[in-house]
């Protein structure tokens, strides 16, 4: 059996014995916010299962010792930073990730090195997981239920980099320094894939997001560095029209944690 075939079998293994390091919460909105949750391991994969509440959204993190993690979450059921949740921001050894769940469930942490069969030689690695709730208002700054047509204008992007789909434009007032969570969900089953972008203050591009290609829904966790008028975008991939619905809410006062930096499916560095 071939390297690449082992460690295939290695993941699915993993995947199904994972060890239930987390007892799930209570059903519902919890009455505070969960602890943080760790974990940790020396493995070529390892599999680490918790739970995640509706209501909360959670800070993923990995830090792993020599090597560059690659990170997944199974069932898909959630929205999330970064492709396929797949090396979405990863700087070095660390990973770091937001995840939105659309069910209180538990959900599994796949952790595996992203290195070539022929470099793992039968290595074991050392890294640390840390999942952290952090709470939303129970409000939504916006709740937009909306759909584009084919007579709306094409999106023609300020950045350059191609034009996208038809779309429909929201202004907004954000706040510097407070974390916004926006989320553009297809309303109907069909073809549109949903395509989320932000413009800052200036009419710059500061954010956008698709959510991988197997996903008809986008996320962004936007912290903008300067406060004012922006917009948001509802447009899709290409030519395809459709419903959706197009939400903002912002974290507690106080919560901790700051959104992510950099890649094209997360905030872009504001200049």
């Amino acid at each position: 059996m071939s390297l690449t075939r082992l460690r295939r079998a290695a993941v699915l293994a993993a995947l199904l014995a994972g060890a239930v390091l987390f007892a799930p919460g209570a059903g519902g909105q919890p009455p505070s916010t969960p602890k943080t949750q760790t974990g940790k391991g020396q493995v070529k994969v390892g599999v680490h299962r918790f739970n995640m509440q509706t209501g909360f959204m959670y800070k993923v993190k990995v830090e792993a010792n020599g090597f560059t993690p690659s990170v997944l979450i199974r069932p898909g059921s959630f929205l999330r930073t970064g492709s396929g949740f797949m090396g979405g921001n990863v700087e070095g050894d660390s990973f770091e990730g937001y995840v939105l769940p659309k069910e209180s469930r538990d959900y599994r942490v796949v952790v595996t090195p992203n290195l070539d069969d022929d470099e793992l030689d039968g290595q074991l690695f050392d890294y640390s997981a840390t999942v952290t709730a952090i709470p939303m208002s129970k409000e939504p700054m916006l709740d937009k239920k909306d759909k584009t047509v084919a007579g709306d204008p094409v999106y023609q992007n300020p950045n350059g980099g191609g034009n996208r789909g038809p779309h429909k434009a929201y202004d907004i007032n954000f706040k510097a320094g407070q974390i916004y969570i926006i989320t553009l969900d297809m309303a109907t089953q069909g073809q549109f894939d949903p395509y989320l972008i932000v413009e800052g203050p200036g009419g710059k591009v500061v954010a956008e997001n698709d959510d991988g290609g197997e996903s008809l829904n986008s996320l962004i966790v936007y912290q903008p560095k300067r406060g004012g008028e922006h917009r948001l975008i509802a447009t899709g991939l290409g030519n395809r029209t459709g419903e959706y619905r197009l939400k903002v809410v912002t974290t507690v006062a106080g919560a901790g944690g700051a959104a992510p930096k950099g890649g094209k499916s997360n905030p872009i560095d504001e200049k």
